[in-house]
This record gives structure tokens, C-alpha cells and sequence, in this order.
């Protein structure tokens, strides 16, 4: 099996705990695409990889990864997206140390964008992180990865995300009462604390995901907001991330404070909002006009192919259990599951930072 659907599959390009992204060809069009390769599994339910898609169909915005099509196959599902080659942001980071403020003005400026634009769609993402962010061949940031995605019509009654990227209050209350807006506004502030400085502000005392029934002790490493402002770091820039890493979401800044910052604006040097060209949000898909409408989002066709099992298995290798997770629901809105997406991590603790050192979350 070389093909799922109207895509020839290729090269990987990466692997997770059960998931891998292949390169793909639209045999159609010659388009090139990125394959994803969900197992369906209890640890990975149906309703998870649905929500993805459909925050994939939903969303329409060029700092966002887009959405071609998908496939359904007894043991796993195809997600067909927009290939996005100039890899993570990590990987730059990594290669660089720490960015310049410039860049790190740049990267974040887009990426701000992005996650309004999410916001605006009725979407949080709450697992915003380095491994989450790919680089376009224009040097523009592209969000990916919307397993974790969550509609704001609703309190999000749920503790998922990355223990070094998560907001206090998450893991606090449980997820009882939070603002998933605020939440992911708290994750843009480490990542742009790791853009300027190249090492987390805080240590939360692990490196994996977070869960629901946390100790008291494990729980305390999570109310600190007090991070150290490097010699290099300009007062403007401390200034803004004092008031995005706060842990009270109620004096958080907003999106809205965040781009009348002088630290933004450059003092004035930049606007306030980049004009972006984003498509009409009732054309949030890219996908083949004999495909599902855009318009029925919420309606994920899940017809199963027909197809060889015993040929999925020679593509794409025997299941595994490389998983650092759990989950007890299908329930989207009970869906307390936490993930580590890569492994073999390389950690250096210190009193009171982690350094970015081969760190893969």
C-alpha cells in the first residue's frame, strides 16, 4: 500500500508516540502535501482525531497549517495537509541559542495573529508550543497540530497540555474554571520568553504532559510567575512578559494590550495588526470540490476505506505502545488526556529553569 485515497505516500518526516507525518503527492494535481498518520486507538479515540479535523476545516488563515482532506481505514486516519518544509521552530531555536529581539518580535507578531484569528473562529488551542510551530519558506510561523483544540462556547472543563507551556490555572483548578483564550495567551508568553532567552522561565518539576489528580506538591511548582530577566533582555520586552506570565488570568494581559505594547509596536515602528490576506471564513477549506463542503465543519465524514490490513501494516509497521498518556472518555468534554509527542529527552535542571537542550516535549 503506496496510496491512501488520491495521495501517493512518501518519505517520513517525523514520528510521535502514535502518529507520523509522511510526505504525500495529490495524484491529481502533482500538489505536494503532508500525510498524518493518526492510530485509532482507546489512548487516541475517534472523537479526538474528529476534533482536530474539524478545527482543521474551521480555520482558514496563512499562519495556520492548512487542511486538504482525510481518510478513514480500520486502524488509523489520513490527515492531508498543507506541507510547510522549513521544519520547527525548535530547530532554529535550538540552532541559534536564542533569537535576536527582532526576530523574536517577527516570529511572535505572526504568531499572535494566528492565534487571534483562532480565537475570532471560536477556537483555543491550548497545546501551543515549539513543536507546534513550523517554519514556511516565506520565514513565516504556521500553527499545526489542533488535537487538543477546544471550542470557547463552553468553560473547557479539561487539564490537557505540556507541563513547561501550560497556564497555572490549568493545572490549579483542575480545569474546573478556566478561560481557554487566556490559557493559550499564558503559552505565547513562554514561547516568547524561549524566542529571547533560549531556556524556559520556570521549572515545573517534569517535562510531559499534565493530568487531572495532580499532588499538592507537584501542584505548588505551578504558581510561580516570577521568572529572571537576563543582563540582554530590554526593559520593554520584561515589561510585556510580566503581564502575559502572570498567574492570575484575571490581570493577564489580552491580545488586544499585548499589540499596543511598546515592545510589539517596536515603539511605534510597527503597526499594532499586520494586514494578513486571509480567505472568506466560509471557504476555511482547501480541499477537492468533490469532497465534503467546508460549510459542514462539524460533520466529519467517517466512512471506513476498504483496504488491506496486512498492507497497512508493511506501510506503515506493527502498532506500538510508545505512549506517555492516558485517557478514560471518549467524551470530548471529559477528555482529561495528557501526551508526550516525542521521547529520548535530553533534561538539565537547574534551581530554577530549564534549559532548551535537546528538549523535546
Amino acid at each position: 500500500m503506496t496510496a491512501i485515497g488520491h495521495y501517493e505516500l512518501g518519505r517520513v518526516l517525523g514520528k510521535g508516540g502514535f502518529a507520523s507525518v509522511r510526505t504525500g503527492v495529490d495524484t491529481r494535481t502533482g500538489e505536494r502535501v503532508a500525510v498524518k498518520i493518526l492510530e485509532r486507538t482507546m489512548l487516541n479515540p475517534d472523537e479526538r482525531i474528529k476534533q482536530e479535523i474539524r478545527a482543521f476545516r474551521k480555520l482558514n488563515h496563512p499562519g495556520i497549517v492548512g487542511y486538504k482532506d482525510h481518510f478513514v481505514t480500520p486502524r488509523h486516519v489520513y490527515i492531508c495537509m498543507e506541507l510547510v518544509e522549513g521544519g520547527e521552530v525548535y530547530d532554529r531555536l535550538e540552532e541559534s541559542g536564542k533569537f535576536s529581539e527582532a526576530k523574536a518580535r517577527k516570529y511572535f507578531r505572526g504568531l499572535l495573529e494566528s492565534v487571534e484569528y483562532c480565537h475570532s473562529r471560536g477556537l483555543c488551542h491550548r497545546d501551543l508550543k515549539l513543536e507546534n510551530l513550523l517554519v514556511a519558506s516565506d520565514g513565516s510561523l504556521k500553527i499545526t497540530d489542533f488535537g487538543f483544540s477546544k471550542k470557547m462556547r463552553h468553560n473547557p472543563k479539561t487539564v490537557v497540555g505540556t507541563a513547561l507551556y501550560v497556564a497555572p490555572e490549568v493545572v490549579l483548578q483542575e480545569g474546573t474554571v478556566y478561560s481557554g483564550e487566556a490559557a493559550d495567551i499564558w503559552s505565547l508568553g513562554i514561547i516568547l520568553y524561549l524566542f529571547s532567552v533560549g531556556r524556559f522561565p520556570f521549572n515545573r518539576g517534569h517535562v510531559g504532559g499534565v493530568g487531572p489528580g495532580m499532588k499538592m506538591s507537584q501542584k505548588d511548582r505551578f504558581r510561580t510567575d516570577n521568572f529572571r530577566a537576563p543582563d540582554h533582555m530590554s526593559p520593554e520586552l520584561e515589561k510585556l512578559l510580566r503581564q502575559i506570565l502572570c498567574a492570575d488570568p484575571g490581570r493577564r494581559a489580552t491580545i488586544s494590550e499585548i499589540k499596543k505594547s511598546s515592545w510589539y509596536t517596536d515603539g511605534g515602528r510597527w503597526p499594532a495588526t499586520d494586514t494578513l490576506t486571509t480567505l472568506p471564513s466560509d471557504q476555511g477549506s482547501t480541499q477537492a470540490p468533490e469532497a465534503v463542503s467546508p460549510n459542514s465543519a462539524a460533520n466529519v465524514t467517517w466512512e471506513v476505506l476498504e483496504g488491506s490490513q496486512e498492507a497497512e501494516a508493511a506501510l506503515l509497521g506493527e502498532p506500538h505502545d510508545d505512549f506517555l498518556g492516558f485517557d478514560d472518555s471518549d467524551d470530548e468534554d471529559e477528555d482529561w488526556s495528557s501526551f508526550d509527542v516525542r521521547r529520548n529527552q535530553q533534561v538539565h535542571l537547574g534551581a530554577d529553569e530549564l534549559i532548551l537542550d535537546n528538549l523535546r516535549i
